[in-house]
């Protein structure tokens, strides 16, 4: 019988977040605006505000459901900015006499499922609520450049070096601000050297590596229900406190990328092919916060609100992308002379449904 004690004390404390869902759960806290009127009418001011917060059908019931650290979510976004980081990217075109310079776009996407379906950003903000977390994360690159030189004339014969760039950033559009950064160096080795043709041409295989650094800041909002309730005590029927709440997310994300990747193409006349196996070791982290925003205002006669109230949660955390990330790659491609322009696409094949997509434009000698 006492052998059975232990086993219990476990069984008893893994119970215990199923019977208390609310503990690992965002709530929401605050205080009401100050207004003219004296103590009573500011009393009541107060006990409508609490019954908005922590009513029946108050915010907090509306977003009890959404985790405090909601990883899936925080890992995704991080695990976005390691699939977009390989922008202006020159795997396509290896085996130039000179150097190549690049400039492009990526975007990189994680999604759940297996299908690719662009509801789930629009949606992110019911998903948490209903689920708690969800897997889903993005990022884009807007403006990328890479310089790429063949080393084989004072370095190394067939090897291929580059520097990376790249920045974007816009402000506040439709509850939505984004900046980012690049900067990273990369490298290339022609283990096997291709055959030139007039029609068709083999670029043969190469290897490569490097390390790139990115830096996101990301900030959004969902909106919540609005909220109205009339003062009932001690004030005039026509007093009423009004909210506009928002869930707002501030990330900050930071990823340090290391390809490891494996490449072929070849040229048909025009047209440039690339196949490709890799994987991407990705450190760092996101870390983000949660806060609740929204304006108040209280309307009735002669009364004046001489300070705001505010609305705050805690949540949030600090989660680091996924280290292992084993991908495909393939690009398509053309080739005049000396220009050239591709579209590379990276399917990574160990999550749910993790993508980048991208455009390049650039000439090589």
């Amino acid at each position: 019988m006492k052998s059975t004690i232990p086993f219990r004390i476990c069984l008893f404390a893994l119970l215990i977040p199923a019977c208390l869902p609310g503990v690992f759960a965002i709530d929401v806290d605050g205080k009401a605006p100050t207004i003219t009127g004296g103590p009573l009418l500011q009393y009541a001011l107060d006990t409508v505000f609490e019954n908005i917060l922590h009513g029946p059908n108050g915010i907090g019931s509306e977003i009890m459901g959404i985790d405090a650290e909601p990883e899936k979510l925080l890992r995704s976004f991080a695990d976005a900015s390691v699939f977009s980081s390989s922008g202006a990217t020159q795997r396509a075109f290896e085996g130039y006499d000179w150097f190549a310079f690049t400039v492009g776009a990526m975007g990189g996407v994680v999604l759940p499922g297996s299908k690719l379906n662009a509801e789930a950003f629009s949606n992110i903000g019911d998903t948490l609520k209903d689920k708690g977390d969800v897997t889903v994360g993005a990022n884009i690159q807007v403006i990328n450049a890479q310089i790429g030189v063949n080393t084989s004339a004072f370095l190394l014969e067939n090897l291929y070096l580059g520097l990376k760039f790249g920045y974007f950033g816009i402000g506040s559009i439709d509850s939505l601000t984004y900046s980012s950064f690049q900067i990273g160096a990369v490298g290339s080795y022609l283990a096997i050297r291709g055959v030139a043709g007039n029609r068709f041409s083999w670029r043969g295989l190469s290897v490569g590596s490097g390390l790139i650094y990115q830096r996101t800041n990301l900030s959004f909002t969902y909106s919540l229900d609005s909220r109205e309730e009339v003062f009932t005590a001690l004030a005039p029927n026509d007093s009423s406190l009004t909210m506009e709440p928002e869930l707002a997310l501030d990330m900050t994300i930071n990823t340090f990328t290391v390809p490891l990747e494996v490449n072929t193409s070849f040229q048909i006349l025009f047209f440039n092919f690339n196949l490709g196996l890799g994987v991407d070791l990705a450190f760092g982290k996101n870390h983000t916060t949660m806060d609740m925003a929204g304006p108040m205002a209280v309307s009735g006669p002669g009364i004046v609100m001489t300070a705001p109230g505010y609305l705050t949660v805690e949540g949030g955390g600090d989660i680091p992308p996924s280290i292992v990330n084993p991908k495909l790659m393939m690009n398509l491609g053309f080739k005049f002379g000396p220009v050239i322009l591709d579209i590379p696409f990276t399917y990574y094949f160990l999550m749910g449904y993790g993508l980048n997509l991208g455009v390049t434009l650039g000439v090589v000698f």
